[in-house]
């Protein structure tokens, strides 16, 4: 989860550099002012790599940097009275612009982070932060564009409207207020979202081996199909020979308004298999009468998913702890009932799988013992 909320952070601070360069520009010549604010570009690009072997990203960096370079092409041309006057504008220019090709090659980028060879969990980290930088770089341009057509506007008002001071906020200070007004309103937004995000549900990701390899949020990996491989735990419960089924919800993901056993759930990430066997039980798996027993692990797949599935079993013994487990939409059904019905899309996808194997163990030998006890 840290991972991915590595992802989310405020990629606004990437302005920091240019709002130094305009904010010291006030007070110190252009030169100057463009010497600091490239040279603190340039560590903070130096930081970003050393901090990204951690994951950290900060790609708005990475525009800061071309504008100021940008910038430097006006030095060479000795526009001395134009820059006395104009840098902060001319910085706001040429940033729009650099945002603006970056937005034109968002999607170029994207596919690319898509179809490269890196993890599947470093892959999400990177298109994470992608979509925050992008969606930050867009407000950014924004913003900018409307100080821009203020500007403008205002220089072609009559020359009795215009006065000194305004003049001065209009082309110094609000390009600074905008930047760090755009700053402090992402570090609240992020903060907005990662306290929801520290509400979901995260899933190990796994690789062909069925090794953990990272996590995920549930709602993402369900909006990519097929995109992760997560394992999940269910749970058969028998009682005098047969299997108590429940009716799924109405919205499971996987085939819902079908019978199936009454324990099933994700493993969440950093939790084991076994200690998900019981809580998936809820207060039941406190019982130290009902132990889930492991019987079977194997791979299903559909359209939506791909799941390492992990069978349990459950054996009660007394009339007592099956009132408890009992559900209003659950029953308990004979082998016979169950093999009447098989095929017929009444059972979930996962029972179907699981069924023959139950019953050539498990069903088998729970019958057999009664038959001859």
């Amino acid at each position: 989860m840290n991972k991915v909320k590595k992802g989310l952070d405020n990629q606004a601070i990437g302005l920091v550099p240019l709002l130094l360069f305009m904010f010291l520009d006030n007070y110190f010549s252009y030169l100057l002012s463009f010497m600091i604010g490239i040279s603190f570009c340039f560590v903070c690009l130096f930081l970003y790599q050393i901090l990204s072997k951690d994951k950290i990203y900060q790609f708005l960096l990475l525009p800061a940097a071309t504008t100021l370079v940008l910038y430097s092409i006006f030095l060479c041309l000795r526009l001395e009275p134009v820059l006395f006057i104009y840098s902060p504008l001319i910085t706001e220019i040429l940033l729009v612009v650099v945002l603006a090709v970056m937005g034109f090659a968002r999607r170029m980028i994207l596919k690319r982070i898509r179809s490269s060879r890196y993890p599947a969990y470093r892959r999400t980290l990177m298109r994470t932060t992608l979509n925050e930088f992008f969606f930050v770089a867009m407000l950014i341009q924004n913003f900018y564009t409307l100080h821009l057509f203020a500007i403008l506007v205002y220089s072609i008002l009559p020359e009795t409207m215009q006065n000194v001071r305004i003049e001065r906020f209009l082309y110094r200070e609000l390009g600074i207020l905008i930047g760090v007004f755009l700053i402090l309103y992402e570090q609240i937004r992020i903060s907005m979202v990662q306290g929801s995000l520290s509400k979901e549900m995260w899933l190990p990701v796994l690789n062909d081996s069925g090794k953990v390899v990272g996590c995920i949020a549930r709602s993402v990996s369900r909006s990519l199909p097929k995109k992760y491989y997560h394992p999940v735990v269910r749970v058969a419960v028998i009682y005098q020979g047969m299997l108590y089924l429940v009716k799924r919800g109405k919205k499971s993901f996987v085939s819902p308004d079908t019978i199936d056993y009454p324990f099933c759930g994700y493993v969440l990430f950093k939790h084991t298999i076994e200690k998900t066997a019981y809580e998936t039980m809820g207060d039941l798996g406190k019982n130290e009468e009902l132990k889930p027993r492991f019987l079977l692990r194997y791979v299903f797949e559909n359209e939506k998913v791909k799941h390492l599935v992990n069978l349990f079993v459950v054996h009660v013994r007394s009339e007592e702890l099956m009132e408890k487990i009992k559900r209003p939409s659950g029953k308990l059904w004979t082998v016979k009932q169950i093999e009447e019905n098989l095929g017929s899309r009444v059972f979930s996808e996962y029972f179907e799988q699981e069924f023959g194997y139950l019953q050539n163990t498990v069903l088998y030998a729970e019958n057999f013992n009664r038959m001859n006890g």
